[in-house]
């Protein structure tokens, strides 16, 4: 008897998060369905969902070491370390790529040649110390645990919601990459998620501080959305990795800068 799922996909919210869960973590999620990319654009409106079980593990690790009384940067790492953990480094790794291939590659064709390029170029190493040691340096500030809680999750519920907007709002970069292949999601997909990325900030954080981490979260993913556009013609799936960690970064950022 083979263990091969059967069941074609037809969109549910039961299994479009589970879907989205085995797409943006490694934790081991059975699923009784066909996974295809095509339906990762549809099953997309749960991706901040997926955020709420990173955020909330990691916020976790943050708030139960501080009560040790351990260094508040050795929680801020530790709580980092969970993340990555969590997703397998899925997005430090497209961050490194494209910083690889966008400072590397003379054209279009040879920026994508080494952002498929396994191996770790200088310009990835440089580019992952800055954006680790700003999530560490932001998170350690925060005096209270809980607030470091809410403020976790909040950024990583928000910055996975910018994924699909990613996907809906930008081209493929290339014909056969994983941003292509994952194909459009709908308008209705998008308002979806984009409603959903925002009711846990402004419930967690309130009206105000929801607000201010929301809109830098929007100008961290614009950021690298403009500059993709300009340096490969749209986006790929290391290019979307990429948003969702500058929009996850500004949010910590942009509240350190408020509550601190």
């Amino acid at each position: 008897m083979s263990d091969t799922p059967t069941k074609e996909y037809r969109p549910g919210w039961i299994q479009d998060f589970l879907i989205s869960l085995v797409f943006l973590t490694r934790l081991p999620i059975p699923l009784d369905i066909k996974f295809t990319m095509a339906a990762v654009s549809s099953a997309s409106r749960c991706f901040p969902l997926v955020g709420i079980i990173v955020g909330g593990i990691s916020g976790g690790v943050f708030y139960g070491t501080s009560l040790l009384h351990l260094p508040a940067l050795l929680c801020a790492f530790l709580a980092i370390g969970a993340q990555v953990l969590l997703t397998g480094a899925l997005h430090e790794d497209a961050i490194g790529d494209v910083a690889d291939g966008f400072g590397g590659g003379a054209d279009k064709d040879k920026k994508l040649e080494i952002m498929r390029d396994s191996r770790v170029g200088t310009y990835a190493v440089v580019t992952l110390i800055l954006v680790i040691g700003m999530k560490a340096s932001a998170l350690a500030a925060f005096n209270d645990p809980r607030i470091a809680f809410g403020v976790i999750l909040s950024a990583a519920v928000f910055s996975r919601g910018m994924l699909t907007w990613g996907m809906f709002l930008m081209r493929p970069a290339r014909d056969n990459g994983l941003g292509a292949s994952a194909g459009k999601p709908s308008l209705v997909t998008a308002l979806w998620a984009l409603l959903l990325s925002l009711l846990v900030p402004i419930l967690t954080l309130g009206p105000f501080l929801g607000s201010i981490g929301i809109l830098a979260a929007i100008c961290g993913a614009l950021s690298v959305a403009v500059i993709a556009v300009r340096q490969i013609g749209g986006q790929t799936g290391d290019v979307l990795g990429s948003l969702q960690l500058a929009a996850e970064v500004s949010f910590l950022i942009a509240l350190c800068a408020v509550l601190i």
